[in-house]
């Protein structure tokens, strides 16, 4: 189900290809998601860097 069908007036089966209403609400769906996928690869990396820096400070020595 589209969420404009509900409360859109000139709501027709299809309509929603060529409606600019429902563009604009997709271009800023896709926006939004490019920032929240942004934000996890940024925070992603952060994590991942400093458990290599922790990693790296850990001395792991063997027993004799």
């Amino acid at each position: 189900m589209l969420p404009c069908q509900a409360n859109c007036p000139d709501h027709a089966p299809g309509c929603h290809k060529s409606c600019p209403h429902w563009a604009a609400y997709q271009e800023k769906q896709n926006v939004q998601r490019q920032k929240k996928k942004d934000y996890l690869n940024y925070y992603n990396e952060l994590c991942a860097t400093m458990t290599r820096q922790f990693s790296a400070l850990c001395v792991r020595r063997r027993p004799v």
